[in-house]
């Protein structure tokens, strides 16, 4: 027998082997797909009903019914909230995807917002902010390790959102906040397809598509198809078109692998198991706390509801249950022991970061700076006396309050380690007790 006679049916066997593989990699990565394209499904139809009612209520034409659908519509977006909330909330780390659904989708209307690092996510509660100074409306878009250049990409976002401009920003600084090693957050962390940029986008690309959709059948007689085949492409989001470095082989590597859910949603396959053998459903039952006044003799009354949710901690401590208007609690064992902290600044951040603040001061936003508490015991630490020195420097060259928690205004929540799940992050007890101190010399700053 030839060589060539015994290499042929191995060959034929390899190639077979190959085929199969790679329809069964094809089959699995359209499962997920489309397991992906159920679950925003279910946020998309409620984003659209949302959608539906805010354009009614531009349509009002009696006072009696502008307030009428005016709750309407609240109602309907916090329906809304609360659907992205149950498709989403097994997510670790959710509240990447529940600031910016709050940034697209404007849910709460904050005029005041905070930035920061994971010490201000885990830190701050708008909760008891609001209750000091219920004339204003919070929200916390602060995300774990992210540096000045992070949310210099960040605000380019948010514009692009069309969220409301707000009053204030108060920014949660960090003596470390410009060491791009320990802070390792980049934007495209969370544009990359299936994460929250991506999903936010794609939900306002079905809102905008089902209103002109709704818009031309209204109109067929005077609008044409070329017409709508325009509307539609205008609700594409506009991004820069970036130059592909065809020799930077991460780069590359990164650009293929984003054209493939199976890669990208790999932590979710899972899940998409279950969904392929029906373990997993999508359907949800939103389950609203009852109202004690509520005697059941108003059926058609609308009321804004208030959901119940069961308790639920991801993977690594983060009580996504307990989650409010962008703060989550951070829930981890800590018995106080001390740390070495070092910080190795970056003067890219540093000038980003100046440069970061005195655009929002042009764009009319007040800036306040707010040092988040640590447990001073509980590290011992390098460079945070020189680098606030420079902090403050700047906050006085520019005309911003500096509130510092961990100098001048350091208090009894600084000495007791069990408001801590290690020497930076406050836990749920420590973030109560500091959120309420700060409401209350909120009171004050905001005037």
């Amino acid at each position: 027998m030839t060589k060539s006679k015994i290499l042929l049916p191995v060959f034929i066997k390899g190639f077979i082997v190959v085929a199969i593989a790679f329809l069964m990699v094809f089959l699995m990565n359209m499962a997920m797909q489309n397991f992906l394209d159920e679950e925003l499904a279910q946020v998309q139809i409620a984003a659209e009903k949302a959608a539906e009612a805010e354009k009614a209520l531009l349509e009002a034409n009696s006072e009696e019914e502008k307030e009428r659908l005016e709750l309407q519509a609240r109602i309907l977006k916090l329906e809304q909230e609360e659907q992205f909330y149950q498709q989403y909330k097994n997510r670790e780390s959710y509240h990447y995807y529940g600031q910016f659904y709050e940034m697209f989708e404007n849910v709460h209307n904050a005029d005041v917002i905070f930035l920061g690092t994971s010490h201000a996510s885990h830190g701050v509660n708008p909760k008891y902010i609001e209750e000091a100074n219920p004339e204003h409306s919070f929200f916390n878009f602060a995300l774990n390790g992210s540096n000045p250049q992070y949310y210099s990409d960040w605000y380019e976002i948010f514009k692009e959102s069309g969220y409301p401009t707000p009053k204030t920003i108060i920014f949660c600084v960090d003596w470390f906040m410009c060491d791009d090693g320990w802070l390792w957050r980049r934007i495209d962390f969370d544009t990359s397809p299936d994460k929250p940029v991506d999903i936010m986008r794609k939900i306002e690309n079905s809102k905008k598509s089902s209103i002109s959709s709704n818009s031309e059948t209204e109109n067929t007689a005077e609008t044409s198809a070329e017409n709508g085949d325009a509307a539609v492409e205008d609700v594409q989001p506009k991004t820069e078109e970036k130059k592909v470095n065809w020799w930077d082989v991460d780069e590359m590597t990164t650009l293929i692998f984003n054209q493939i859910p199976l890669i990208y949603s790999r932590d979710r396959i899972p899940e998409m198991i279950k969904w392929l053998f029906g373990q997993y459903s999508f359907e949800t039952t939103l389950e609203t706390e009852e109202d004690e006044n509520d005697t059941g003799e108003e059926e058609e009354e609308l009321k804004l509801p208030v959901y119940k949710h069961s308790y639920l901690v991801d993977p690594i401590g983060n009580v996504t249950s307990d989650y409010y208007k962008g703060f989550i609690p951070w829930e981890a064992w800590y018995d106080g022991s001390k740390t070495v902290a070092k910080s190795n600044d970056s003067k890219i951040q540093w000038k980003t970061f100046e440069q970061l603040i005195k655009q929002f001061q042009a764009d009319g936003i007040e800036v306040i700076f707010v040092e988040v508490p640590e447990y001073l015991d509980g590290r011992i630490e390098k460079q945070m006396e020189e680098n606030n020195d420079k902090i403050e420097a700047f906050a006085k060259e520019n005309g911003i309050e500096f509130y510092n928690y961990n100098e001048e205004l350091a208090s009894e929540i600084n000495d007791d380690y069990t408001n801590y799940s290690d020497w930076g992050h406050l836990n749920t007890q420590g973030s109560t007790a500091f959120s309420k101190l700060l409401g209350e010399d909120l009171k004050e700053i905001l005037k």
